[in-house]
């Protein structure tokens, strides 16, 4: 068996209940954490009190190890979203954001999917369950030889997102290319919510 077998076998005696797919953290939000989903969430339901069309931000400036994986998971599920798109500047934080969401209790049911063959692709999975897609923005900057939009992320394009969150934002979302994304496809500027997260 695997590691996460045990560990989620170690969690069901402990807690009494029977868990599913080797999900075997149950630990809940810090106080810093549970303090920042609150502030956020109330931040983007007075600004669209105000304006219900606005596009609030929310950056959160954390320090390291605060968890921003964790707690923007649990702001996706206070504010009842169900298709998250994680766009990062430092692709190898990829197995910090799968982790999360595939060994907390808590997101029981939420799918991970990108462009890595061993996870989950957008062909399969079920449009009814909440899922997060992650993917980096050099991936997404890219074109085809034709200069349009790669085959492969035409759906992330055409999709409606409930939110974006840009992750190891301080590497790069003021240059020049990032800012071009939201030129070129218009239809990120419909996005209602966006959350900036950085540990610097």
């Amino acid at each position: 068996c695997t590691v996460s077998e045990v560990q989620t076998v170690l969690t069901e005696l402990r807690t009494g209940k029977k868990l599913s797919d080797n999900r075997h953290e149950d630990f809940p939000p810090r106080q810093e954490q549970a303090e920042a989903v609150d502030k956020t969430a109330s931040y983007f339901q007075s600004i669209w009190n105000e304006d219900a069309n606005a596009v609030p931000r929310f950056l959160w400036n954390a320090k390291m190890r605060f968890g921003k994986t964790f707690a923007s998971y649990q702001l996706a599920k206070k504010m009842g979203w169900k298709k998250i798109l994680v766009l990062t500047f430092k692709p190898a934080v990829q197995s910090a954001w799968k982790e999360d969401l595939e060994s907390h209790i808590d997101f029981k049911g939420w799918q991970f999917v990108s462009n890595k063959e061993d996870d989950l692709s957008y062909e399969n999975i079920d449009t009814k369950k909440p899922f997060v897609y992650f993917g980096s923005f050099q991936d997404l900057l890219g074109k085809n030889s034709a200069g349009g939009i790669k085959s492969k992320n035409e759906w992330v394009h055409t999709t409606n997102w409930d939110c974006v969150a840009f992750d190891e934002y301080h590497y790069g979302a003021w240059r020049e290319n990032a800012k071009e994304l939201f030129e070129i496809y218009p239809e990120f500027k419909k996005i209602k919510k966006f959350i900036e997260l950085s540990d610097e």
